[in-house]
């Protein structure tokens, strides 16, 4: 069934690195101690005791919000202050661990002078900018409802389901018409996507847009991309990302699916996106909230990015890594890394798979699956959402049960901490 498969791999990996069997994360990674012996603070040690004796000042550190010592390979340590935190303790948590300074809240002033819903406000205000870096084919949103005007009255749920079917006609074996230049969904069969009904209304449509861009926009991202991203400089190519070379069958996708899901591509690129916003909390950070109730099996994004194999995923402290293709060896198997290129997807949210109850809020999931030989990853609905709700899935679905090597190995990342 439809159900039975979608969770193939529904993976959303990491890939940290391991030293002497612990995470090389921070007070046991010998690239982050401070080691001070007494030869380098005197620079006279005539009975050579520097090669017997040696001070680790963060031996004993402490968390400074839950003043506890323990999970020391969970411990940062600030680069100005020099004190201790939990990545689980900070807020928003941390998956990841930092491959480049990390400042503690006391002594960071990234943007202390605006926020994001400033950030945001000014980015709404250059109309153009949101369709430049969106690569839309018009010049303001407001454009996107005035050309398709028709179509979305149509599909409109308050337009007649009659009027509608005496319009695109009555042909029960297609999934999907064309009205207009962009497609819609028309016979939904148990197991079919949905393909995501666009905004109508301007004001909602522009902030849409606004939130996508000020999101990616402020946490560094250089370019939007709706397509996976080969970078030379990361040794991974097009060619490796073949399907066949995956340690496990990925099961296949039906051709009706598959036929949904490159209508959904055209609709992207006609500027047709799923009616979520992004929107930011200074405690949890990023999370994605629907616009309009959004059905059930609905397609919401494909997971895109750069491409970097798993040997080279330890060089980026992004915490929104996603696995594409394993074959069982890290430097061909491959990872999906949004953190300078890729679309919203990345800004969903990951629940604490070890909660029933956090569980259960879980309204998205994965599927890995093949198109042209080529693994891809797409976002979709679980459930039926509504608007104001946010949209959450699980990270590590499909890794459950493993040891915490077993875990990193295959990209599990700790939510015991998130909401």
């Amino acid at each position: 069934s439809f159900e039975e498969t979608v969770d193939e791999f529904d993976n959303h990996s990491s890939f940290p690195t391991f030293k002497n069997n612990k995470s090389s994360c921070i007070v046991d990674d010998p690239i982050h101690m401070r080691n001070c012996s007494f030869q380098s603070q005197s620079g006279w040690d005539p009975a050579n005791a520097s090669n017997y004796i040696s001070w680790d000042p963060y031996g004993t550190t402490t968390c400074e919000i839950c003043r506890q010592d323990k999970d020391d390979h969970q411990i940062l340590i600030c680069d100005e202050c020099h004190r201790g935190y939990h990545m689980y303790c900070v807020r928003p948590v941390i998956v990841n661990v930092p491959t480049s300074d990390w400042l503690c809240s006391d002594c960071s002033t990234d943007r202390d002078d605006e926020n994001f819903d400033e950030f945001m406000e000014t980015i709404q205000n250059d109309p153009s900018s949101l369709s430049k870096f969106l690569s839309l084919p018009f010049d303001s949103p407001d454009q996107f409802v005035s050309n398709h005007k028709y179509e979305l009255e149509l599909f409109s749920p308050s337009t007649h389901a009659a009027k509608r079917q005496a319009i695109i006609g009555s042909n029960r074996s297609i999934a999907t018409v064309n009205v207009g230049s962009l497609y819609f969904s028309k016979n939904v069969n148990k197991g079919d996507w949905v393909l995501p009904l666009p905004l109508s209304c301007n004001s909602l449509y522009s902030s849409s847009l606004a939130s996508i861009v000020a999101a990616m926009k402020y946490c560094g991202m250089a370019s939007y991309s709706e397509e996976l991203v080969y970078p030379v400089e990361y040794g991974a190519t097009k060619e490796m990302n073949d399907a066949s070379l995956n340690t496990t069958r990925i099961d296949p996708l039906s051709q009706r699916n598959l036929g949904i899901f490159k209508d959904f591509l055209h609709n992207q690129r006609k500027g047709c996106f799923s009616p979520i916003k992004v929107v930011h909390d200074e405690k949890i950070g990023f999370s994605v909230e629907a616009l309009a109730a959004i059905p059930r099996h609905t397609l919401i994004a494909e997971y895109v990015g750069e491409v970097i194999t798993a040997e080279r995923s330890g060089e980026t402290s992004s915490d929104s890594l996603m696995m594409l293709l394993d074959t069982g060896n890290p430097k061909t198997s491959l990872i999906i890394d949004p953190t300078r290129a890729g679309n919203f997807a990345r800004f969903l949210s990951g629940i604490n798979n070890r909660c029933c109850a956090s569980r259960r809020k879980a309204n998205v999931r994965t599927r890995r699956f093949v198109m042209d030989g080529k693994c891809r990853v797409a976002l979709f609905t679980s459930k039926k959402i509504e608007a104001g709700d946010k949209l959450n899935y699980d990270y590590n679905a499909g890794v459950e049960g493993k040891t915490v090597e077993e875990w990193a190995n295959t990209g599990f990342y700790d939510t015991s901490n998130f909401y």
